[in-house]
């Protein structure tokens, strides 16, 4: 079971004791294996880039099922 987040410009996705975070105003993915690292120390996204997309991927798809992306215009 996956877990997703949105919040105040931030998202992640959690996935099989992995996490895809980004901060607010940053589209750069970082991924941390937590449950090896959880205090999130050691960013792991350049050396799986595979499953960066893949999670990218299903974040994506919750997003847009759930009304979160695309983001909508500020006035």
């Amino acid at each position: 079971t996956a877990l997703y987040n949105d919040h105040a410009g931030g998202r992640y996705v959690r996935y099989e004791g992995w996490k895809l975070v980004s901060a607010d105003r940053d589209t750069t993915w970082h991924l941390y294996h937590i449950t090896k690292d959880q205090t999130e120390l050691h960013d792991l996204s350049a050396e799986y880039p595979q499953r960066v997309h893949m999670m990218d991927s299903m974040w994506r798809r919750w997003a847009v099922r759930v009304h979160v992306f695309p983001r909508p215009h500020k006035k």
